[in-house]
């Protein structure tokens, strides 16, 4: 049973702090560069998703957006920090970000194992693109793929050949 009311409390964290920061930029009370400063907002708002299940635990589903909101938050900060160009490496975060947020609620809330196929999914579809970008990596995966298979063949192959 939930509690009148409850329900809003994420957007109207969110609507009230977006209102304190232009107001407040537009009376001059702080000067912030737009061009950096959205990216903390998109991470403000990931946190402000987590306030809310942290609130109130039955609200399970508000971790799917918190935790997309964080991972995809830190991402254009990182970019605004350190260039634009880094999102050729990074990109593949925009996968493993929903990836998290499932596991978050596989884990935090009523353990729907339905959660965990997608979540693997975009995890390993995530770590494979991010493992490509990088180009020492390009050649250190592929490689492990061929030892881990050649191993598992040689495996079976000891199992065979003792019967």
């Amino acid at each position: 049973m939930t509690k009148p009311g409850r329900c809003s409390v994420v957007p109207g964290l969110i609507l009230i702090t977006l209102g304190i920061i232009f107001l407040l930029n537009n009376f001059g009370a702080i000067d912030f560069n737009w061009e950096n400063f959205w990216a903390y907002i998109i991470l403000l708002v990931g946190v402000i998703f987590w306030i809310g299940f942290l609130a109130d635990r039955s609200k399970y589903g508000l971790i799917m957006p918190g935790t997309i909101f964080l991972v995809v938050g830190l991402m254009f900060v990182y970019c605004t920090r350190f260039g634009w160009e880094e999102m050729e490496q990074i990109w593949p975060f925009f996968l493993i970000a929903p990836a998290l947020g499932m596991f978050g609620m596989y884990l935090l809330g009523k353990h729907d194992r339905g959660l965990l196929i997608p979540a693997f999914i975009l995890t390993a579809l995530g770590v494979v693109f991010l493992l490509q970008s990088y180009y020492w990596l390009r050649y250190l995966w592929p490689v492990a793929l061929i030892a881990i298979g050649a191993s598992m063949l040689a495996r079976k192959r000891n199992r065979d050949e003792s019967i």
